[in-house]
């Protein structure tokens, strides 16, 4: 193969096929840096572990603090989800399959009592399937359904089943917010990255039924709905949430989290990325979309890096080509032969490994 190169290529061009070769790792390297960043966000990829064909789509509604939106005004707008899904004949992908999956949630700040000591925690309310869209490291226990009848479960963080009984392994022991009696269900360990503090996912944070947070901080309104519907075209789905709205576009941001770190989603959010940090909507983002608008930023000029990169190789290599083809050094026989020797040589390697055993 060398003999080969030195013959069709000068030394000048090998030079430059060895640098684009050199390029081509870099892109790689970032491709792969970009994907395992996109991967530590189990928030944002509910539609991935739900559905490996990829035809139903996650997305949040967040909303601001002058919206005013209960719990009746979310099920209004899953009725018109479901409605909207009839009139398309769109059915569950499996006869016992679910069609739409939601949650919802809203936080506040409140004091945890055990017996003997209390801890300051943010405490965020749950409705609905909330932790199939939030995963949580569990370190004891199990997760509670937002919609049990039995409103009186409480999960802990490992550092205020600590502050509060010295254990993380404390499942069924009592607590109190506010007068209020709960049993805790579990505990899980709370991540504390560098991004994780940006984001807001500093503070002690245990989790109740939204139910139990209206009672122990007056609150009657809510920060989030999140929804996983089938998606059998792109956009589909998005369309199908905007077109069930009838709050004012000031009062709420709709984000489709399926795909949001993708090439092309990425490079779409550049035009943006100034712009979006100028929230005139009165919105407080939850810590795990603080979290994802951050990897955002981060992601957008790799990704541009990313693409000059891809785009000096195309370049670089079509140059090369199209100046040995001038230069008929290159024809199409050649080609021809080096593609038929790399083939006639791989069926003999695989050849002598059958006859090794090395191959079934």
């Amino acid at each position: 193969m060398a003999d080969y190169l030195r013959k069709v290529f000068t030394k000048k061009q090998i030079l430059w096929l060895i640098i684009s070769g050199g390029v081509l790792v870099v892109f790689s390297l970032i491709a792969l840096f970009c994907v395992r960043a996109s991967r530590t966000q189990p928030a944002q990829l509910f539609a991935d572990r739900f559905d490996k064909d990829g035809e139903t789509t996650q997305i949040s509604i967040f909303y601001s603090q002058i919206a005013e939106v209960t719990e009746d005004n979310l099920k209004e707008l899953s009725f018109k989800i479901d409605n909207k899904l009839d009139e398309e004949f769109i059915t569950a992908k499996s006869e016992n399959g679910r069609r739409r999956i939601s949650a919802y949630s809203a936080s506040g700040e409140s004091t945890v009592n055990s017996e003997k000591k209390s801890s300051k925690v943010k405490v965020i309310g749950v409705g609905g399937d909330y932790f199939l869209f939030h995963p949580l490291r569990l370190l004891s226990g199990s997760y509670f359904d937002g919609d049990d009848l039995m409103q009186d479960k409480i999960l802990l963080d490992e550092e205020t089943a600590w502050d509060l009984y010295g254990s993380p392994d404390i499942v069924g022991k009592p607590v109190e917010i506010e007068g209020v009696r709960l049993l805790v269900a579990g505990v899980y360990k709370k991540d504390t990255g560098r991004f994780d503090k940006l984001a807001g996912n500093d503070k002690n944070t245990v989790y109740v039924s939204y139910e139990t947070l209206e009672y122990v901080s007056n609150r009657t309104d809510l920060d989030c709905y999140e929804v996983l519907l089938p998606n059998p075209v792109s956009g589909y789905g998005m369309k199908i949430v905007k077109d069930a709205f009838t709050l004012e576009e000031d009062k709420y941001e709709i984000v489709e989290n399926t795909k949001r770190f993708s090439w092309t989603r990425l490079i779409k959010r550049f035009k943006t990325v100034g712009a979006r940090s100028m929230n005139a909507k009165a919105i407080i983002y939850p810590y795990w979309e603080n979290m994802a608008r951050g990897l955002e930023d981060v992601l957008v000029p790799w990704v541009f890096i990313d693409l000059i990169l891809i785009t000096f190789v195309f370049v670089n290599l079509c140059v090369l080509f199209a100046r040995m083809w001038k230069n008929r050094t290159i024809h199409k026989a050649d080609v021809k032969n080096f593609i038929e020797k790399r083939i006639e040589i791989y069926r003999e390697e695989r050849k002598q490994k059958k006859e090794k055993g090395e191959l079934i």
